[in-house]
């Protein structure tokens, strides 16, 4: 009785080694596939930042040249249609400046929310 109850205790020890061993395998490879999508990630989120800077200074210049031609609205009609012209460039550049910094923020945030999972699950030792 008390032999098949030590060998009984000894299979469930070694029953939980080898999920223990499985599930640390499979977390290796969990963590490895979420540090695998790290650098593409951050990649395009550098990319991203670099378009949105680049239409920030678009943005600038089309805003500046309404600015001028607002000006000389009152002139004639062709100034009024070109005060109007350069409006709706303006408008149209910032509208789509927006939509990038809202992805570059969602992603952002996804990246980070990615780290914190990273860091919790694979960088603390257990």
């Amino acid at each position: 009785m008390i032999k098949s109850i030590a060998t009984s205790f000894l299979l469930v020890l070694a029953a939980q080694t080898a999920v223990a061993e499985a599930m640390t395998a499979a977390d290796v490879k969990r963590c490895n596939a979420m540090a695998a999508t790290m650098a593409p990630k951050k990649a395009e989120i550098e990319t991203i930042q670099m378009k949105r800077d680049d239409m920030a200074a678009d943005v600038e210049l089309k805003g500046e040249a309404w600015e001028d031609a607002e000006i000389h609205r009152l002139v004639s009609a062709a100034h009024a249609a070109k005060a109007d012209e350069t409006k709706a460039a303006y408008q149209a550049a910032k509208k789509e400046l927006m939509g990038t910094d809202q992805a570059l923020q969602a992603l952002a945030r996804q990246f980070n929310h990615d780290i914190i999972s990273y860091n919790q699950s694979c960088a603390t030792a257990k």
